[in-house]
């Protein structure tokens, strides 16, 4: 294990709460251990801790976010996918095979999303020429979360959101039974209504495979308005 992870696990363990713990580990099924450090702490921790310690440079960086998703605290994977963030300039191309690793390691929605809001959606935005076979790809995949990130990674791209692709990866997905993909649909598609309501309007209008749970969510923002009329 790296002194940089080791400097982390002796410095996040000072925070440990084990009264915090346990619910924060029953919000995600129990699927993983927590130090107990909740989200509002969270952000001070680690910019206290990258203000300490030198971070280091891109390869290393990448060693030891995977060191870090071997433990078994889920604090230290958000922290392994912050520690990514701060290289955003240096991102190379070749770099979305390790980022897609990243997002089928210890999978759950929370580093899932995570991963989509802080690297995949700003990465893509880099590069945007690998966007669509990777997208592509991940859409007609077998794993869900893929699934999911080829349906949510434009969230934040408002007007630039290429509808063909956010299109084509709904209907590929909509029959989905999984919830987490159905919830995927619908948030894209609210995401987007922000920008263009009527669109999304017309297309939850005119879409028959969308699942009633995507639809629902998918208008939550139009109705809130009372834009639909």
């Amino acid at each position: 294990m790296s002194d940089y992870v080791t400097k982390a696990q002796q410095f996040f363990e000072k925070h440990r709460d084990m009264t915090a713990a346990v619910p924060m580990s029953k919000y995600m099924k129990n699927q993983f251990s927590f130090l107990g450090i909740p989200a509002s702490k969270r952000k001070d921790i680690f910019r206290v801790f990258f203000n300490t310690f030198p971070i280091p440079d891109l390869d290393n960086s990448k060693i030891i976010a995977k060191e870090l998703f071997n433990l078994p605290e889920r604090e230290f994977h958000y922290f392994a996918i912050q520690l990514l963030t701060k290289h955003k300039k240096k991102w190379a191309p070749t770099d979305i095979i390790y980022f897609e690793n990243l997002i089928l390691t210890s999978s759950w929605w929370d580093t899932v999303d995570l991963i989509n809001s802080r690297i995949i959606g700003p990465f893509f935005k880099k590069y945007p020429n690998l966007a669509l076979a990777m997208t592509d790809s991940w859409s007609l995949s077998n794993n869900i979360w893929l699934k999911r990130v080829s349906i949510i990674y434009q969230l934040s791209y408002k007007e630039k959101t290429n509808l063909e692709i956010l299109t084509r990866h709904i209907l590929e997905n909509a029959s989905h039974d999984d919830f987490f993909i159905q919830k995927a649909i619908g948030w894209a598609l609210r995401e987007y209504s922000k920008t263009d309501y009527k669109w999304v309007l017309n297309f939850v209008i005119h879409t028959s495979e969308l699942k009633p749970f995507s639809k629902r969510e998918a208008i939550k923002w139009i109705d809130n308005k009372g834009l639909i009329e």
